[in-house]
């Protein structure tokens, strides 16, 4: 359970600060704050803290309908991100799965959790961005990415997509975008989940995108009908 990364001074610090307490949801979750720095007027890091709560919250749900154990599930989600501020480039974002594995390591070394568990957490967060069929993950680590992912599709990230979608384009555009939201969200349904209680939340979410972009791709081609109708409109 090695890597090879080189953190920064401020995070070892960080790390290092930690000594063991009785709530290590508690005190996980005072860490990612620590590093992220939600308000130091950071949008994006803003936006990483509670992306990561969202994750945690979804983990812990999962976790409970799957009779997980949900404090280690709790860690892993809200640590999944943990090594954004880290990345200084587009090769570096890349690798932030393992930057906040590497982090999460540290971290729960220091506070003396238990090791089998943490290498679970560790092994969660470096496949929390892979898509492919991963064999060998056990549910438990499939669980945080199913997670991060199932928050990726919710209500937030579609008011996301829409405002870049949609902004002030023309019906005809929009049209388009609708198709191709639509054709993605459908060959996503067969997505491999790590759990049953993962499977059901995470076609709920692909129903509701189907639903908003059905519903615009509907309002838009009435638009556009009327736009050709010209004088026949009525």
């Amino acid at each position: 359970m090695t890597a090879c990364v080189n953190l920064s001074y401020r995070v070892k610090s960080i790390i290092m600060r930690q000594e063991p307490r009785d709530d290590a949801a508690g005190q996980t979750l005072d860490l990612l704050r620590s590093i992220l720095e939600p308000d130091s007027g950071r949008y994006d890091m803003l936006y990483r803290y509670e992306h990561s709560l969202r994750v945690a919250s979804i983990g812990k749900r999962i976790a409970e309908q799957e009779h997980m154990p949900e404090t280690p599930m709790f860690i892993a989600c809200l640590l999944h991100d943990a090594g954004y501020p880290e990345c200084r480039s587009m090769e570096d974002l890349k690798r932030h799965p393992l930057i906040s594995a590497e982090i999460a390591r540290l971290y729960l070394d220091r506070i003396g959790f238990d090791k089998s568990m943490s290498k679970s957490i560790y092994n969660a967060i470096l496949i929390h961005d892979k898509y492919e069929l991963l064999p060998e993950a056990t549910s438990f680590e499939l669980s945080v990415r199913d997670a991060d992912d199932i928050d990726r599709f919710d209500a937030m990230r579609m008011c996301t997509w829409g405002y870049h979608d949609i902004g002030e384009r023309p019906a005809k555009e929009i049209i388009d975008i609708c198709h191709d939201r639509l054709r993605r969200a459908e060959s996503s349904r067969e997505r491999i989940c790590g759990t049953d209680t993962a499977r059901k939340m995470w076609l709920e979410k692909i129903d509701m995108c189907v639903d908003f972009y059905g519903r615009l791709l509907r309002q838009m081609q009435t638009t556009f009908d009327f736009e050709n109708m010209g004088s026949n409109i009525l």
